[in-house]
């Protein structure tokens, strides 16, 4: 965990919190530092700063907190742009659930955050802003699409980031920048005033430095009332049982087309799962179905997403850019067959992975990523140094997960040779948020001594 923050601040909600009951501080003064620490930002990550209210909710168990959100949420009196060049048509300026729960525990956002065009791509690339840089060594890559939100969280400018997620658009950002990532159960967190990509498929998740830190916003955003809680959320313990973790473990691809997981992350992998089930039990699992679950969940996001973006289909595509226009256009011609037909087999599909693969284990472990997080240069697209395969890495192991509908959970397990995080990914059955939390609170405690995951930056932006 970042013991300070670039505003002087606890690097924990927890720590943050305890300083303001202790009336060291008030939430007022916090949340003035927060935002002088955005103002300052060198990272690239906001795309505007927002006002901050004095005196609001400042007895809530967040008051104080700054967050900080993916550019696809209505914020109060803000319009998302959605990283394009047009805002989000009619939008009106009521802020989206999510942000109003948020709100009414006493936090409040200080910043739209950066994102790939209208949620399309798998990493920060988006001509429209400055490239970001990725806290933990600046030739990294940052992924997207809610990259800003990655970027934010990992430099410790705010405590959290809502962001979504509809094939691995939390999850890749966390695992190339080193903190924690939860993709919910679908349709767990509402999405009213969220601009959408493919409903279907589209989650509302969250990006935090550690386990304790996501558990906090985790109850907020599940609690219609969360305003009357002020000790720290007791969710992240252990499986109720003397036998330790259960889990089920697949580090090859269910497609032998992709690329495999490399020596070096496949050794901190099994290192980290043979040491999570010393008490419990592992089992290694195939995913054959993988390459299905995967081409089922491309129909609906091509299907989906023209229908989103239908309008500026067929008027003109000038106004959508070359990475949406890839998303959105196969869309158009596919036959609304198989858009029905991947619809219908969505919850066979997931009754047999849940007793096929999960069976009797309490989650299953995959890769991330498979190679480690890779060089900017290498999954930019208008680089010369541009490696397809490199990018496809990064979100191969990711949108079977969507389809499925289930729970995720990606947050670092080691670091290698060059200071990059190795992450692990989590997946557990339906509604099994607090259950992932535990896991992950149960590896801080393990393997960064109940830390949180972020390590200090390896170097100062550029």
């Amino acid at each position: 965990m970042i013991s300070e923050t670039p505003a002087g601040l606890p690097g924990s909600i927890c720590g943050l919190r305890a300083r303001v009951d202790s009336k060291e501080l008030s939430s007022d003064e916090a949340l003035a530092l927060q935002a002088d620490a955005f103002r300052n930002e060198s990272w690239h990550c906001a795309v505007q700063q927002l006002p901050v209210t004095e005196g609001l909710k400042s007895a809530g168990p967040l008051a104080g907190v700054g967050l900080a959100h993916k550019d696809l949420f209505r914020l109060p009196n803000r319009v998302p742009e959605c990283g394009a060049a047009r805002p989000w048509p009619a939008a009106p300026v009521r802020p989206a659930a999510a942000i109003m729960r948020l709100a009414r525990s006493g936090s409040q956002p200080l910043a739209a955050l950066a994102m790939a065009e209208h949620a399309c791509g798998a990493t920060a690339e988006n001509p429209r802003y400055p490239d970001l840089i990725n806290p933990l060594d600046a030739r990294a890559a940052v992924g997207g699409s809610s990259s800003g939100s990655a970027v934010a969280v990992a430099a410790g400018l705010c405590y959290g980031s809502l962001g979504t997620d509809t094939a691995g658009s939390v999850r890749i950002p966390a695992a190339t920048c080193g903190v924690f990532g939860l993709k919910p159960t679908q349709g767990s967190v509402p999405a009213d005033g969220v601009a959408p990509l493919a409903p279907s498929l589209d989650s509302i998740g969250l990006l935090a430095r550690s386990a304790d830190d996501a558990s906090w916003l985790w109850r907020a955003l599940q609690s219609a009332n969360f305003s009357h809680v002020l000790s720290p959320p007791h969710d992240t313990h252990m499986p109720a049982t003397q036998d330790g973790w259960r889990l089920a473990t697949c580090w090859t691809h269910g497609d032998p087309g992709m690329s495999a997981t490399d020596n070096v992350t496949q050794h901190a992998l099994d290192a980290f799962a043979d040491e999570c089930s010393a008490r419990g039990r592992r089992r290694d699992v195939a995913l054959h179905d993988m390459p299905q679950w995967i081409r089922l969940a491309q129909i609906m996001l091509h299907a989906e997403a023209a229908s989103t973006h239908a309008s500026a289909l067929r008027t003109s595509q000038s106004s959508l850019g070359a990475l949406v226009r890839t998303i959105a256009l196969p869309g158009v011609v596919l036959p609304a067959s198989w858009y029905l037909q991947a619809q219908e087999n969505r919850s066979l599909h997931r009754r047999r992975f849940i007793s096929e693969v999960l069976a009797d284990a309490h989650l299953l472990l995959v890769p991330a990523l498979p190679a480690g997080v890779p060089d900017k240069d290498e999954v930019t697209t208008t680089s010369p140094v541009f490696r397809p395969r490199r990018l496809i890495e990064l979100f191969c192991w990711m949108s079977f997960v969507n389809y499925l509908g289930l729970p995720a959970a990606v947050f670092p397990i080691a670091y290698d040779r060059s200071g990059r995080p190795i992450c692990v990914q989590a997946i557990a059955r339906p509604g099994g948020e607090a259950l992932l939390l535990a896991f992950a609170r149960h590896v801080e405690l393990r393997r960064f001594d109940g830390q949180g995951f972020t390590r200090l930056p390896a170097h100062q932006p550029l």
